[in-house]
C-alpha cells in the first residue's frame, strides 16, 4: 500500500527530531483571541450600549469574518517561519482548506443537506446524529482529504505536525464559513463575531483530531480502521456541538441563525474548544513519552 501524498513533493528530508514549533502555545492564543473579541463586541453592544445595534457595514462584518486567518499568519505561521525547520506548505494548507468548504461543503449543505429544515424538529440525539452524519462529517472528511493528499506523510514526522496541519486547514475552511455569514446577515459587528468564534473554535478542535489521528497513523502504524473511527468520532463531536448549542441559545438549532443567548453559545464553543486541546494535548505528549522511553530502552 502507497502512502506517498498527491500534491506536494517533499522539500527535503525530514529528520527524526526538527526543532519545530510546538503548536499549543499559539493554539490557545489565537482561540483565547477569538474568544475575547466576540465577547468584548458583545459586551460593548448588548451590555455597555457603545456600539450601534443597528447591521455593521459589509466592510466590517467581513473584516471581523477573516480574523481567525490573520490571527493565525500573526501567531501560527510567524513563529513557524522564525524557527530553524519550519513546517512548509503551511499557506497552501490553510488556501485548500478554504477552497473545499467554499466549493464543497457549503453547496452540500446548502442544496442537499438543508439541516435547518428538517433537524430543528427532532430529539436532542437525532440532532447529535442528523449533524453529525451531515455538516459534521462532512467537514472532517474534507479535512483529512486536504492533508491525506498534500503533505501526508512525508511531512509528518511527529504528532504535533499533524495538529499543526488540522488547524491550518481548519482556519482556511472556518474563514470561509465566516465570511459566508458576514456577507448574506444583515448582522451587527457584535452577532458576526459571535458567529465567527462559534465557527471557529470548534472546528479548531475537529482539526486537532482529524490531524492527530492521521498523524498517528504513519507515526505509529495503527490499524487501517483507526481513521475512520477517528474521522466519526471528530463527526460525532462537531454534531454534539450542534446539538448542545441549540440548547444554549435557546433558539433554532439551525445553522444559519444566532439565537436569542448568543453568549451561551459563544461559551460552549469555547468550551468544546479548551476541551478538545487540552485532551489531545495530553494524549500526545503521554504517546511521546512512551515512545522515548521505548526509544531508550532500546539504545545501548
Amino acid at each position: 500500500m502507497s502512502f506517498e501524498p498527491m500534491l506536494f513533493g517533499a522539500e527535503e528530508e525530514v529528520a527524526e527530531a526538527q526543532p519545530r514549533q510546538r503548536v499549543w502555545r499559539t493554539a490557545w492564543l489565537e482561540a483565547a483571541a477569538l474568544f475575547l473579541v466576540a465577547f468584548a463586541l458583545y459586551a460593548l453592544t448588548d451590555i455597555l450600549g457603545t456600539l450601534s445595534p443597528r447591521p455593521a457595514p459589509t466592510s466590517w462584518r467581513v473584516s471581523v469574518a477573516v480574523l481567525p486567518a490573520l490571527l493565525w499568519l500573526i501567531l501560527s505561521y510567524r513563529a513557524e517561519r522564525r524557527t530553524r525547520q519550519p513546517r512548509p506548505h503551511l499557506i497552501a494548507v490553510l488556501l485548500l482548506g478554504a477552497l473545499v468548504a467554499s466549493g464543497v461543503a457549503v453547496p452540500l449543505e446548502e442544496q442537499l443537506f438543508q439541516p435547518e429544515r428538517w433537524l430543528p424538529g427532532l430529539d436532542f440525539f437525532g440532532r447529535l446524529l442528523g449533524y453529525a452524519a451531515t455538516v459534521g462529517f462532512t467537514a472532517e472528511f474534507l479535512k483529512y482529504l486536504v492533508l491525506r493528499y498534500s503533505i501526508w506523510p512525508q511531512h509528518i514526522s511527529q504528532r504535533l505536525d499533524g495538529v499543526a496541519y488540522g488547524l491550518a486547514v481548519s482556519v482556511g475552511f472556518a474563514t470561509v464559513l465566516s465570511v459566508r455569514y458576514a456577507l448574506l446577515a444583515e448582522a451587527t459587528l457584535a452577532a458576526t463575531a459571535l458567529r465567527m468564534a462559534s465557527i471557529t473554535l470548534p472546528h479548531l478542535a475537529g482539526g486537532v483530531m482529524v490531524g492527530f489521528f492521521l498523524a498517528e497513523l504513519w507515526i505509529a502504524r495503527t490499524a487501517i480502521l483507526w481513521l475512520p473511527a477517528g474521522l466519526v468520532l471528530a463527526a460525532l463531536v462537531s454534531g454534539a456541538h450542534y446539538a448542545f448549542r441549540a440548547i444554549a441559545i435557546v433558539g433554532s438549532p439551525g445553522v444559519a441563525s444566532t439565537g436569542s443567548s448568543p453568549l451561551l453559545g459563544l461559551l460552549l464553543a469555547a468550551g468544546f474548544a479548551a476541551a478538545i486541546f487540552a485532551l489531545f494535548a495530553f494524549i500526545i505528549a503521554s504517546a511521546d513519552a512512551r515512545a522515548a522511553l521505548a526509544l531508550s530502552r532500546r539504545l545501548p
